[in-house]
């Protein structure tokens, strides 16, 4: 008798457990910080850095061959063999 209420606790404590109860979530992921202001200064300096950079092509030109372009908007599936 003492042995089935200690497995049928065991069991709900594993499914405590395994549930995750008690453990909280933060309410925003970091990428949607929306509180901490924009550094300006600092994001001036990296588009400055970008724009004197003589390695820096457009991003059309960042592929040889169309053909390797797969990306948002360019109309090919990034899925050998699978049309758009």
């Amino acid at each position: 008798m003492i042995s089935t209420w200690v497995g049928i606790a065991a069991m709900a404590a594993l499914l405590v457990w395994l549930l995750g109860v008690g453990r909280r979530q933060d309410a925003h992921p970091p990428e949607d910080d929306v509180e901490t202001p924009i550094d300006h200064a600092e994001l001036d300096a990296a588009e400055r850095e970008i724009r004197d950079d003589p390695d820096a092509k457009a991003a059309a030109d960042a592929v040889d061959n169309d053909d390797d372009d797969w990306g948002p908007g360019s109309g090919h599936s990034p899925i050998p063999g699978v049309l758009p």
